[in-house]
């Protein structure tokens, strides 16, 4: 008899373990942006949490947490409680803060978060005017070695186009310096009044401008050919190497459990083949990117350890 009555333990255990998990979540999930609102981050965020309140039975919140090179945020979801009700939809400068220790302190580490999925990146582009006379990258590393150096717009120091600029500098024996704007804003008005030649823009906020006829982009800072420009080539394309990919993705606290991280991930699957969302992204110039939850922690290690080679061979880390 206690044999029997063990087995049935055992079995009411499985069951009432499998009714849990199918009632995840029972309240509503609150999804962390570290940006303020109206940003792309926000509105992807905000279109991924529309989806997902279609398929779960609680409503999904997002809130913006700014602030601190984007570690606040990902310090609220850092410190949650690991039970899938706390999520956080981050960029790189949230998922693997330090790396970017000479530039300020983050109270957890990359190995405090969990990547459940990667699900959007942003396109940042090497643009010229329309009527310029450069057609391609080979054409501004030329006249970079011809002028003895060329300066070209982009948010700023050590953001991606920038690093691939050092990049792109070694290898072809030329000078390429920043012209810092701070933001696309500030860089595309510059580069339609030829203050500068070449910009560093994101695609997003060049659209309009290329259907326009205004401006011609040369390459996109992305693994692969976007969908949104399928003929421009990618700098990997034309042998320059990609510091590390601008992603956005859902996290969770370290310890989120297995079997939650799986239904979030089965959830994010679904939502990026869904034609609304498909639609959303592609109004705002986002390029759906998704990766599962083990290819995302491997990306996000060599993310790691790509920017990490980088800034000590630029010798931003104090000794």
């Amino acid at each position: 008899m206690k044999a029997v009555r063990g087995i049935l333990l055992f079995a009411l255990g499985w069951l009432f373990a499998g009714l849990s998990m199918a009632e995840y979540p029972e309240r509503p999930i609150t999804i962390v942006v570290p940006y303020p609102a109206g940003g792309v981050m926000d509105l992807t965020a905000r279109a991924l949490a529309d989806s997902l309140t279609g398929y779960v039975s609680q409503p999904v919140i997002v809130i913006n947490k700014a602030g601190a090179g984007a570690t606040i945020g990902g310090n609220t979801v850092a410190t949650a409680a690991p039970d899938g009700y706390t999520l956080g939809f981050f960029p790189v400068a949230a998922a693997v803060p330090e790396v970017f220790r000479f530039a300020y302190s983050a109270p957890y580490a990359s190995g405090d978060l969990k990547g459940v999925s990667a699900v959007a990146a942003t396109a940042m582009s090497f643009a010229v005017k329309a009527d310029s006379p450069l057609k391609s990258m080979k054409d501004v590393m030329e006249l970079a070695r011809q002028s003895g150096g060329l300066m070209i717009g982009t948010p700023g120091k050590q953001t991606l186009p920038s690093m691939i600029m050092v990049k792109m500098a070694v290898k072809e024996g030329v000078t390429l310096e920043d012209a810092p704007f701070g933001g696309d804003s500030k860089t595309l008005p510059a580069l339609l009044g030829g203050h500068i030649q070449v910009g560093a823009i994101d695609f997003a906020a060049l659209k309009p401008s290329v259907e326009a006829g205004k401006i011609r982009v040369l390459a996109v800072c992305t693994e692969k050919r976007i969908d949104l420009a399928p003929d421009v080539p990618t700098v990997l394309e034309l042998g320059y190497e990609l510091p590390y990919v601008s992603s956005l993705g859902l996290f969770g606290p370290k310890n989120l459990p297995e079997d939650v991280t799986r239904k979030l991930d089965e959830l994010v699957a679904k939502i990026v083949s869904e034609p609304k969302f498909v639609r959303r992204m592609k109004e705002m110039s986002i390029q759906i990117t998704y990766k599962d939850s083990a290819t995302y922690h491997r990306a996000l290690a060599r993310d790691r350890d790509n920017l990490e080679a980088f800034f000590t061979q630029q010798g931003m880390y104090k000794k």
